[in-house]
């Protein structure tokens, strides 16, 4: 049953790393012919990418959250079994 298994997890990835791409692959006629046609008419004032904006700040507070559970863990878990006798 586990080389089943196996046989099928392999076979997926080919086919997710091998066929997948080349089924959604578009078809050009010409191949002389720029894929993306850009016209700069009107000059555009650069923002922030919306990841800068938003996902930046979000994944720095939990990162912040993440270390004041692992701070507060340890100070509960590991440090209250061990005390220090005079």
């Amino acid at each position: 049953m586990h080389r089943f298994r196996f046989f099928v997890a392999a076979l997926l990835v080919f086919f997710v790393v091998g066929v997948a791409p080349a089924i959604a692959q578009e078809e050009t006629t010409d191949e002389n012919a720029p894929a993306v046609v850009v016209s700069d008419d009107s000059a555009t004032v650069e923002e922030d990418a919306w990841t800068f904006r938003y996902l930046v700040p979000s994944l720095l507070g939990a990162s912040g959250i993440a270390i004041a559970g692992v701070a507060l863990g340890y100070a509960v878990r590991i440090r209250g079994r061990y005390r220090v006798t005079p």
